[in-house]
């Protein structure tokens, strides 16, 4: 019985080894990396600006009238930027962005994108270059809203700034640090293409494996304390190997 157990529990932690060193490695990466590193350091309120008192601006009446025509608004603020002020509407599963003061559809161009991105970030880094998404984000931009302008700045952590290419709102900030946390959560939650799931048979069957090392490994170490106690197991010196190899070897009498 205890070499079939010892048989199975070698083969199971054979199996579960890649895996379970992952589960290890990545984990102590988790722990040892400050979240700061990951998300970034932005400049906390570097794209609000005031909206001045006696600025001539619409009504929230007038805003929803210039809405109207497009369904039914659901949400509607009014928000001071240095670009100057918008109001940032909802209307159904669509987002909207209207010039204030003219009540204008704005929607972000790549000038004002770039500027959104750089003041974004601690010491405004140079942009290397900007591109509109429509739709086919990269993995690190996933279950984000489009369309959206990537931003790539010239800083040492490769930093790349998405910002809503409707409202104007920075939507996901990434750097070379994050994209190293996102690869080693898919490892460590073995979903490689969505990133998001740990609930999927092949993360539950990888556990189930790696209970069974542990709970085989138990049932090992419990048999071998029941035969300690028991004075089973006894520690053989060399006379005695040397006398049970005689023993194997001496001719057996006619």
């Amino acid at each position: 019985m205890n070499r079939r157990l010892y048989a199975i529990h070698r083969w199971i932690s054979v199996v579960a080894l890649v895996q379970l060193a992952i589960w290890v490695g990545s984990g102590f990466f988790f722990a040892v990396v400050p979240m700061t590193r990951v998300k970034g350091t932005p400049v906390a309120g570097a794209n609000t600006a005031p909206i001045a008192a006696d600025d001539p601006l619409l009504s929230p009446n007038a805003a929803l009238t210039k809405l109207a025509a497009r369904g039914a608004v659901t949400k509607l603020e009014l928000v001071g930027t240095p670009t100057g002020p918008f109001y940032r509407a909802k209307v159904g599963d669509a987002r909207y962005r209207i010039d204030a003061r003219t009540g204008e559809s704005r929607p972000v161009d790549e000038h004002e994108a770039r500027e959104i991105a750089q003041r974004d970030q601690p010491g405004s880094p140079a942009v290397r270059d900007a591109a509109r998404i429509e739709r086919d984000a990269e993995i690190e931009y996933r279950d984000r809203p489009l369309p959206a302008w990537r931003v790539r700045l010239a800083d040492d952590a490769a930093t790349v700034v998405y910002v809503d290419a409707v409202t104007g709102e920075v939507t996901a900030r990434r750097n070379d640090v994050w994209r190293v946390y996102d690869f080693l959560w898919s490892l460590h939650i073995m979903d490689y293409r969505g990133r998001e799931s740990f609930n999927h048979p092949l993360l539950i069957a990888a556990a189930s494996l790696g209970m069974l090392t542990v709970a085989s490994g138990a049932a090992l170490w419990g048999l071998r304390a029941a035969r300690w106690r028991r004075g089973g197991v006894k520690k053989r010196g060399p006379s005695s190997r040397a006398g049970e190899r005689g023993a194997r070897e001496r001719p057996t009498e006619s």
